[in-house]
């Protein structure tokens, strides 16, 4: 019997190029499922103009800004997927939602799509500032061509009971029809750290140090950690000399250089104003290192505040300072708490686990339906 074969369409934005390189590596080990992956480039000149921000309007976020993208996203998806699908798919996986909300992108053909977050949450994080009276119009632009997304997917998988609380509540979708999966990140071999001499070593992971809390975390350690920690900061972002701050701005996605630096790290941290479900905090959290995240998406979840790492109370730098010194004072308990981080990683996080089981998902998408018998 031959295998179901798979089109998964990448909207390829922060750490989807991740999640579908570790697809292809699951997929490559099955026999009833093959999987090809097309990924959307970034924004050309049309797709850049139909998201640009309108004058006066998008300082109040009443542009509609937001929608503006995610439609001209999925209509480059819908343009060409009658030439993608002349190669005979079986089936489609959107990751995410984005990908498919002009109608004609979602073909004819069954499909699942994955997300991280619906738009009724996305468009209400900006990472410079809270949401304005406007916000929720973008989320009420996009509503129509969002729920039937969803309505008509086989499976709709979000990556935290965060994200699916929302497809149910504010899209009215059957939670028969929702399954809560987190994306999983590959778990390393043990390894026991050979800690040089000197200062513990705090770490941050993010391109974007705005969106990610890097500033803040900057800030945090100038005010009050200088003399307690070294700060590496892992992100392409310019960041000014400061003492006992390190800067790594040259690795790359399968470089295999970011693994021996968490290994070598004490805690890390991720203060996200905006974030879904970062892979970063769980690779930390598979090299048994600590996380400190703020309460922002799915991350309380992941890490499960006090268990396997610290979820901040709230935004303010007194939060940020006192977590990540209660950890850097306590080793014993750093420790332990890292040990359940990678042990969490391990049973419920593991990438082989759950990419095997969204592939089950999309491979029983593409089985005929049973036809319905016509009772007299």
């Amino acid at each position: 019997m031959r295998p179901v074969r798979a089109l998964l369409v990448n909207e390829n934005i922060g750490g989807h190029a991740t999640v579908h390189h570790h697809l292809r590596e699951v997929a490559a080990q099955r026999a009833d499922v093959a999987v090809q992956v097309v990924d959307v480039p970034p924004p050309g000149f049309w797709r850049k103009v139909a998201a640009a921000p309108v004058p006066g309007l998008s300082r109040v976020d009443a542009d509609l800004r937001a929608p503006r993208y995610q439609l001209a996203q999925s209509a480059w998806v819908a343009r060409r997927m009658p030439a993608w699908l002349d190669a005979g798919f079986d089936v489609v996986h959107f990751y995410t939602h984005n990908t498919a909300l002009v109608g004609s992108a979602r073909a004819h053909l069954p499909y699942v799509v994955t997300i991280d977050s619906t738009n009724a949450q996305s468009n209400l994080m900006h990472p410079a500032r809270e949401p304005t009276r406007f916000s929720p119009l973008s989320t009420r632009a996009v509503r129509p061509f969002e729920r039937a997304v969803y309505a008509g997917a086989h499976r709709v998988v979000a990556n935290s009971d965060w994200c699916a609380r929302s497809v149910v509540d504010d899209y009215g979708i059957d939670p028969a029809r929702v399954e809560t999966l987190p994306m999983g990140v590959p778990v390393p071999p043990a390894v026991t750290a050979t800690r040089r001499g000197g200062l513990p070593r705090l770490l941050f992971v993010g391109r974007s140090l705005e969106r990610k809390g890097g500033n803040d975390l900057l800030d945090v350690h100038r005010r009050w950690l200088a003399d307690r920690c070294e700060l590496v900061l892992v992100t392409t972002d310019a960041v000014a000399p400061a003492r006992n701050v390190t800067v790594v701005d040259d690795i790359r996605p399968g470089d295999g250089r970011i693994g021996p630096l968490i290994a070598g790290c004490d805690l890390f941290a991720l203060p996200s104003r905006l974030d879904q479900w970062p892979n970063a905090v769980m690779e930390a959290m598979s090299y048994g290192v600590p996380p400190v995240v703020s309460r922002v998406g799915g991350m309380p979840e992941m890490v499960q505040h006090g268990r396997a790492g610290v979820v901040l109370p709230d935004g303010s730098p007194e939060a940020l300072r006192d977590a990540l010194l209660a950890l850097l004072d306590d080793p014993v308990r750093r420790r332990a708490m890292g040990a359940r981080a990678r042990r969490h990683v391990e049973t419920e996080l593991d990438v082989r686990r759950t990419a095997n089981r969204l592939l089950d998902i999309v491979r029983d998408a593409a089985r005929p339906r049973p036809a319905l018998r016509r009772v007299a």
